[in-house]
């Protein structure tokens, strides 16, 4: 079994290489037994139609339908597993079905195993639908089935079939989809011939897997002073299970605390603002809050209610020593040089009297940084690169 979640893996990688995949849900049957009367569709004595394991598990669910009420639904030998589904009397257009919903993710794929038997069909499309009800071709979906006479001790690579997905939007991020492995019209059986009532193919190792969306994208974030009061203003995009933002404020750019909070919309497009009274030198960040309790941090912003002091660095990019311009020091002043999202990473104290200060940054990371400067009582920053 561990081959086939490795191929899983791989073949997923090759239609979304720059994202983690995850198992949404899987079927391996070794749990369940069908009732051996004929019947257009199975019915399961042992176990259950849900998925075995998998992300999104609740809800999902397998099936079959057959135009023949004499189809033998059978549970015999998987790839190299214990149990298979399996079915005969076969006819154009019969199908295994597959429900699993999609919340949260995209760029979904399939992997599988499937045979038959020389007699069996040979033939098969995929269909999927977000309804239950209108299916739609994958386009260039069809496949052909050999005889590889599985077995519970041994997998069969030639038996496992994938299928990109990602493409098809409209599978992304539903309550529910609905994919189906249909008899083709026309199908010969694998000998190539007409498929017999006795024929059987098997299904077996059925994965869905997609990627995760993130649960926002924040596309902007900004502070303004206006009446003696902070004005933020932010903008999010591909709102997912987002509970709401948290503001966060602070006097030193290292501790916060919770000022606010605004609720989240969980639309497409999304435009927020938040008004807090403020004076001196003030920090904010917001914290986005996803509803199962995970969250993350958005980059700082700050505002100067006092005058702001001229600054300027050079070189920038800059690989070793900086040499920051500045007004003249009268008193005590500090340089600090923070990550973007507010860290402070090195602090260092300038002598009076200086109107230049330079900062080794030599052991401080590639990226980008801001260089903060405070003198008598004023404030004022610029961003640098470090190489």
């Amino acid at each position: 079994m561990k081959k086939i979640i490795t191929l899983f893996f791989f073949s997923c990688l090759a239609y979304a290489s720059t994202n983690a995949q995850d198992v949404i849900a899987r079927w391996n049957f070794d749990g369940i037994t069908f009732a051996s009367a004929g019947s257009t569709t199975f019915s399961i004595t042992t176990g259950d139609a849900i998925a075995d394991s998998g992300a999104l598990v609740t809800g999902s669910e397998f099936s079959g339908l057959h135009a023949s009420a004499s189809s033998a639904w059978t549970t015999p030998a998987g790839n190299g597993s214990a149990k298979s589904a399996s079915a005969n009397g076969w006819a154009d257009g019969d199908y295994w079905q597959f429900k699993v919903s999609t919340t949260g993710y995209s760029s979904i794929g399939l992997v599988w195993d499937q045979m038959g038997s020389g007699t069996g069909p040979k033939s098969f499309i995929i269909q999927y639908s977000t309804d239950g009800s209108t299916f739609t071709d994958v386009p260039s979906s069809g496949y052909n089935l050999t005889n590889d006479s599985w077995n519970s001790g041994t997998y069969k690579p030639i038996s496992t079939r994938t299928a990109d997905l990602s493409s098809i939007t409209a599978l992304n991020n539903q309550p529910f989809i609905y994919i189906r492995f249909t008899v083709a019209a026309g199908s010969t059986n694998i000998n190539g011939a007409a498929i017999a009532s006795t024929g059987t193919s098997r299904i077996d190792n059925v994965y869905v897997g997609g990627v995760a969306l993130a649960p926002l994208s924040l596309t902007s974030f900004t502070a303004s002073a206006i009446n003696g009061k902070a004005q933020l203003n932010w903008k999010t995009a591909d709102e997912i299970n987002v509970a709401g933002f948290d503001i966060e404020k602070s006097t030193n750019g290292t501790e916060f605390s919770k000022v606010g909070f605004v609720s989240a919309n969980n639309e497409k497009v999304n435009s927020y603002s938040f008004t807090n009274e403020f004076s001196g030198i003030v920090y904010y960040r917001l914290k986005m809050n996803d509803k199962d309790g995970s969250y993350k941090y958005s980059r700082v912003v700050s505002l100067n209610g006092k005058q702001t002091v001229k600054l300027d660095i050079y070189p920038n990019p800059v690989r070793n020593t900086a040499t920051l311009s500045h007004e003249k020091v009268t008193d005590k002043a500090v340089l600090r040089i923070t990550t973007l999202d507010g860290r402070t990473v090195l602090t260092s104290y300038v002598q009076a009297g200086a109107t230049q200060t330079t900062v080794d940054v030599s052991k401080l990371l590639s990226g980008n940084y801001i260089a903060v400067f405070e003198s008598n009582g004023n404030r004022s920053s610029v961003q640098f690169i470090k190489q």
